[in-house]
């Protein structure tokens, strides 16, 4: 590793509450690995004016130095082994010479694995989680730390910090918004002068799992029509300038299918109910806020009037075929015989 400084701001942690001794403790015993790395502490309340000239602006912050010149801060989990693995990252980063590697990073990484008792490989911790696999409880865990090791060639976290927030809302089928705001009561941060870049790994209405229900029952969509339900996934959105955000609009489209022939164990339910999607229908654009507002990521739905239905069609059988002749011919000699009554009935009363 090149010769640098890892800084961490503010000493006094008798100041911050629980998350940041824990932060203190971790940092402590990243001391005891043997890096490749020149460690020192400054305390902000002491030292003001070089934190001010650092625009050290969260409290506590630890910044990467290279050759004297900053060259990232860590946003990672507070934990030995996710700092090596940052380290190692942004050593390979760096790297002008295919296949030159760190002996000294490696041999760090070795000391924390057997030090924490870890025994997955580093390679493992790296690859990414599988997106189809994005129902499993430790989906959301994975892809956090999937972004924090990847995020120097993908986000450049040094331009993009921030956090990844994950849940759900119960909304009214009427038009609202939500928005996000980089406000933290933990943090020391001047909310107008916040950057809302952001990137949507996940935004639908509905059931979440409705596409793997429509998949299941081999419903017939039209083309594309999986990627109307989440247009947003994937998409990053950066804000270059302060006081300015993107704003989201969102046109939710009921979509109702039936199916007589449901394929699921849970046909039951969904012979009566009917399986429902929500397509959106997006459109994003960049607006800017006066000084002395906060800006936000806002997204607003609307849902539309207008609902689509899907009826899946089928051809006749055979024995439908023969059932609706039957039906038919039955009809016709009932009517007939109601008719030969009334006649019947007719011609004896002139009698």
């Amino acid at each position: 590793m090149t010769e640098a400084a890892m800084e961490l701001v503010d000493e006094e942690y008798h100041h911050l509450d629980g998350e940041y001794d824990y932060a203190k403790d971790e940092y402590e015993d990243a001391l005891k690995v043997k890096l490749p790395v020149m460690v020192a502490k400054v305390d902000c309340v002491e030292h003001k004016q070089l934190c001010f000239e650092q625009q050290i602006w969260a409290y506590p912050t630890l910044r990467l130095f290279v050759n004297g010149n900053p060259a990232a801060d860590y946003r990672g989990d507070r934990t030995v082994l996710e700092m090596v693995h940052w380290l190692a990252h942004v050593e390979e980063v760096h790297k002008t010479q295919i296949g030159e590697e760190n002996f000294n990073v490696l041999l760090a990484d070795e000391i924390a694995r057997e030090h924490l008792e870890i025994e997955e490989t580093r390679e493992e911790m790296i690859k990414g989680p599988d997106h189809a696999s994005r129902n499993h409880p430790d989906w959301a865990e994975k892809m956090r730390k999937h972004r924090v090791r990847q995020s120097a060639m993908d986000w450049k976290d040094d331009e993009h910090p921030g956090c990844q927030i994950s849940g759900f809302l119960w909304v009214d089928r009427v038009p609202g918004n939500f928005h996000i705001q980089a406000r933290s009561p933990h943090h020391d941060i001047d909310a107008k002068l916040t950057n809302t870049s952001h990137e949507v790994h996940h935004l639908s209405f509905g059931d979440p799992n409705v596409e793997d229900i429509i998949y299941r029952n081999k419903l017939v969509t039209p083309d594309g029509f999986t990627k109307t339900l989440s247009p947003l996934d994937g998409n990053v959105y950066i804000n270059h300038n302060q006081h300015e955000a993107f704003h989201h609009y969102l046109k939710v489209v009921t979509t109702d299918f039936d199916d007589p022939y449901l394929q699921s164990s849970r046909s039951r339910y969904y012979k009566k109910s009917g399986i429902r999607a929500y397509q959106i229908l997006s459109s994003s654009q960049l607006s800017f806020y006066r000084s002395d507002i906060v800006p936000e990521a806002k997204f607003s739905y609307d849902p539309s009037p207008i609902a689509v239905f899907h009826r899946r069609a089928y051809n006749k059988r055979w024995y439908d075929y023969i059932t609706s002749l039957m039906a038919i011919i039955g009809g016709s000699f009932t009517v007939l015989g109601m008719i030969e009554n009334t006649l019947h009935a007719v011609n004896k009363k002139r009698k």
